[in-house]
C-alpha cells in the first residue's frame, strides 16, 4: 500500500507540473513576470529561486499553483512597481491574452489525457467497453450492446474475496463455459459443491484474469456461495474506426465526460428523492480514496503499466474539467471574471474578486477535507 501512495503522489506531481506548466509557457510568452511556480498548497516546505521564479514545495500536497505578478493584488499598477515591471504586471496585459494564460492550465491537461488514451486504446486495437447503466449514445463509434455480469460486491471472508475477486470486474465465464445472466452463473455454481472452479473475469480494459475458487455448501445468511453481489449490465462493446481512430483520445476522452455526466446527474437525482447525499458521496474520492483505487489498479490488473496509464488519463481529464468549472478560486472561477470584462469591457473590482476567490479557497479546502474523512470512514465500514 505504501508504495502505491508513493506512485500516486508522483502521478499527482506530473499532472500539478503539466497544468503549472502551461500557465507558465503562456505567461512567459505574453512577458508576465512568474513569482513563484508551487507543488501543493501553503504553507511553504522548500523553495529555491530559479532565475525570477521561486520553485516551491508546499505542505498540503493537494494541486498547485503559478504566482504571477499583479494577480490578485489590490491597487495601481505602479504600486511597487519600477520601470519595465509595470508591462510585465498581469494585470496590465489585455484580457485575450489573460484568459489565454488561465485558461493554459487545463488545455495541458487535456492534451495528456488525449494522448495517454491514444496509447492505451491503440494498445487494445481501439476497442473499449462501457457498463449501459442508463440509456446513452457515444460518439464516434461502431456500437454492440450485450448482456454481461459484474461482481457488486464482495463478502468479507468469502471465497470470492480470498481468490482476489473485486468489486467491477465482469465475469466471463466458470470452467471455460461463458455465462450471460446471474441466474446462469448461479446454476453453473451449484454443480461444483465444494469443489475448486475457475472464474475467468475481465475488467474495464478487457484484460482477462482466471481465478480459482472453491463455492461453500452453507454460506452464511444473506450470502451465496462464493459470497459475490452479481449486477446483469447491458454493455456497449466500442471500436473507433477510421477517423474516429485518428482523433480516439478526444473522442474518447468526451465519451467519458458526458457519460460520467449522466452517471452524476443520476446519483443526485436518487439523492434529492431519497433526501440522501449517500449515493453522490459514495461515488466522489479524495486523495485517499484514490490511493485505494491505485492499489487495487497496481495489484490486480494483469497489465498494471496499461490499466494505470488509463486511470492516469482519466485523473488527467477530471483534473481538467473540474478546474474549468466556475467555482471561485480554481482556473473556471477566474474565467469566469475574465470572460465578463470581455463581454462587458468593465473590470471586476479587485477588492471583490480577491473576496471571492479567498472564500471559494476556505470552501474548497473544507470540501476537502471532508471528502477525506469519507473516505477514512470507507476505509473501515
Amino acid at each position: 500500500m505504501i508504495f502505491s501512495v508513493l506512485i500516486f503522489i508522483f502521478t499527482l506531481l506530473i499532472l500539478v507540473l503539466i497544468h503549472e506548466l502551461g500557465h507558465f509557457l503562456v505567461a512567459k510568452k505574453f512577458g508576465i513576470k512568474v513569482m513563484e511556480f508551487g507543488f501543493g498548497i501553503p504553507p511553504r516546505a522548500w523553495g529555491k529561486k530559479v532565475g525570477e521564479t521561486l520553485v516551491s514545495i508546499n505542505w498540503l500536497p493537494f494541486g498547485g499553483f503559478v504566482r504571477l505578478l499583479g494577480e490578485d493584488e489590490v491597487g495601481p499598477l505602479a504600486v511597487n512597481r519600477k520601470g519595465p515591471e509595470v508591462s510585465r504586471d498581469f494585470r496590465a496585459k489585455p484580457v485575450s491574452q489573460r484568459i489565454l494564460v488561465v485558461f493554459a492550465g487545463v488545455l495541458m491537461n487535456l492534451i495528456l489525457a488525449w494522448i495517454i488514451f491514444y496509447i492505451t486504446l491503440a494498445s487494445n486495437g481501439f476497442k473499449v467497453q462501457f457498463p449501459l447503466l442508463l440509456d446513452h449514445q457515444f460518439a464516434g463509434t461502431v456500437q454492440e450492446n450485450q448482456t454481461a455480469i459484474f461482481v457488486s460486491g464482495v463478502a468479507k471472508d468469502s471465497p470470492a474475496e480470498s481468490a482476489g475477486v473485486k468489486q467491477g470486474l465482469e465475469i466471463v465465464s466458470v470452467n471455460g463455459q461463458s455465462v450471460t445472466t446471474s441466474q446462469d452463473l448461479v446454476t453453473k455454481i451449484k454443480e461444483f459443491d465444494e469443489q475448486e472452479m475457475s472464474l475467468t473475469l475481465k475488467d474495464s480494459k478487457g484484460n482477462l484474469n482466471t481465478v480459482k475458487v472453491t463455492p461453500r455448501k452453507n454460506p452464511p445468511a444473506g450470502q451465496g456461495a462464493l459470497g459475490v453481489e452479481l449486477s446483469g449490465i447491458m454493455v456497449a462493446k466500442l471500436e473507433y474506426k477510421g477517423t474516429a481512430k485518428i482523433f480516439a483520445g478526444p473522442i474518447h476522452s468526451w465519451n467519458i465526460v458526458a457519460y460520467s455526466g449522466r452517471i452524476l446527474g443520476y446519483l443526485s437525482n436518487q439523492s434529492l428523492r431519497t433526501k440522501s447525499f449517500g449515493p453522490v458521496s459514495h461515488s466522489v474520492s479524495g486523495p485517499v480514496g484514490v490511493s485505494t483505487i491505485v492499489n487495487d489498479i497496481l495489484t490486480t490488473a494483469k497489465n498494471p503499466f496499461l490499466s494505470y496509464l488509463d486511470f492516469m488519463a482519466i485523473l488527467s481529464l477530471n483534473l481538467a474539467i473540474f478546474n474549468v468549472l466556475p467555482i471561485p478560486a480554481l482556473d473556471g472561477g477566474r474565467l469566469f471574471f475574465l470572460i465578463f470584462e470581455a463581454v462587458t469591457r468593465k473590470k471586476i473590482h479587485a477588492n471583490f474578486e480577491k473576496w471571492i476567490h479567498t472564500v471559494g479557497f476556505a470552501i474548497l479546502l473544507t470540501l476537502m477535507l471532508l471528502v477525506t474523512f469519507s473516505d477514512i470512514k470507507k476505509l473501515f465500514p
